[in-house]
């Protein structure tokens, strides 16, 4: 029988133990091998949790009193990235570093089954779109948290972690990641006559005169389109943050989930994702307060409001192209894998109309920098 090793680790400590199969996908009883062998006990109960649009959770009760979360990576050949290894990795590395309880502490990972073990975190969920149901220190404890990861940056090791899924180092990378989307997304369009007349009729038209402005703003503030930002200029990201990704544990405190896209990126995009998210809506002192303390974080970048501004309008058609992924059959299939069928023509009308909007927010220069 072949076996696997997978990784265990505690505190910063890791051991190599072995486990037999190969699960890509998780059935209920496959899985419930794996954690109890990463957890190292009986597995009483296993449950789905309602989580985001990439992977599958389940709350997994131990013989031994404990509570873990189990988390499920979808294998694909179609995204090669290590999502697993990054999340793992980089909260391990970050929990080594003392950022404490604003992560979810890394437990055990089996990186051939996909599957990975992380503290459960007692509380509720944030509201990601209503301002109201949130409380007046939420932000703060989100900017310390980005803070912290900025600090880091200086650390020995963090030179060792890899980019994020995403990143943007100039002007330049930003133009080809959003080109690349299109070309991609033009592929699924010759059979869907909505979204080609909106990437033809009005997305290429936004971006054509997008792009020339943001070159024309590099240029009068002395920046050059092409050239990476230097390293020191870099900041530890998680790519996927804000309330959306947020729990509250039972003492108020807010711990941020989903580090899968983690690594080294422009504080700028970092900026700019956080500001305008479409899954998450900002209150006007929230958002007033994230621009002021992202802007004092980032204070000894000199460019970086620079950037920001001038790559703003190409920030919002990046993330018109984002909501647009569910037309790409690689991408569905991971919503599916994550949370179950859904009415995949009745998700991509919506997700249409959502990216209408963004584009229509860029043209209009709605809340730009």
């Amino acid at each position: 029988m072949r076996r696997d090793s997978l990784y265990v680790g505690i505190g910063g400590t890791s051991r190599r133990v072995s486990l037999a199969g190969n699960l890509i996908k998780p059935d209920e009883s496959g899985l419930t091998r794996t954690v109890a062998a990463l957890a190292d006990a009986e597995v009483l109960a296993l449950e789905a949790v309602k989580g985001g649009g990439n992977n599958r959770v389940y709350g997994a009760a131990l013989a031994d009193g404990r509570r873990v979360a189990a988390k499920c990576y979808p294998s694909q050949k179609e995204d090669p990235r290590d999502r697993l290894g990054v999340e793992f990795g980089g909260l391990g590395f970050l929990a080594d570093q003392g950022v404490g309880s604003a992560l979810p502490c890394p437990l055990a990972a089996d990186r051939e089954a996909g599957v990975a073990l992380y503290e459960w975190i007692e509380g509720e969920a944030v509201s990601a779109t209503d301002p109201a149901a949130r409380r007046p220190g939420d932000v703060d404890q989100a900017l310390g948290l980005l803070a912290k990861l900025h600090e880091l940056r200086l650390t020995p090791g963090a030179k060792e972690l890899p980019p994020s899924s995403d990143p943007c180092f100039s002007g330049a990378d930003l133009v080809a990641g959003i080109a690349g989307r299109r070309l991609r997304l033009g592929e699924v369009a010759e059979d869907n006559d909505s979204l080609r007349a909106f990437l033809s009729g009005k997305f290429d038209p936004a971006l054509e005169e997008v792009t020339r402005r943001a070159a024309r703003e590099y240029k009068a503030a002395g920046m050059d389109f092409d050239s990476a930002i230097p390293g020191r200029e870099r900041t530890l990201s998680p790519s996927d943050f804000g309330f959306h990704n947020a729990r509250r544990r039972e003492d108020g405190s807010l711990v941020f989930l989903d580090f899968e896209y983690f690594g080294w990126d422009d504080p700028a995009k970092l900026t700019a994702d956080i500001l305008m998210h479409p899954g998450m809506v900002l209150g006007a002192e929230e958002e007033a307060n994230f621009r002021e303390g992202l802007a004092d974080i980032y204070r000894d970048d000199k460019t970086c409001g620079a950037r920001l501004s001038a790559l703003w309008s190409l920030f919002g058609l990046r993330w018109c192209l984002i909501l647009l992924n569910e037309f790409l059959p690689e991408r569905w299939f991971r919503r599916v894998y994550a949370d179950g069928g859904r009415d995949r023509e009745t998700v991509q009308a919506r997700q249409l109309d959502k990216s209408e909007a963004m584009l229509l927010r860029v043209e209009e220069g709605n809340d730009g920098i």
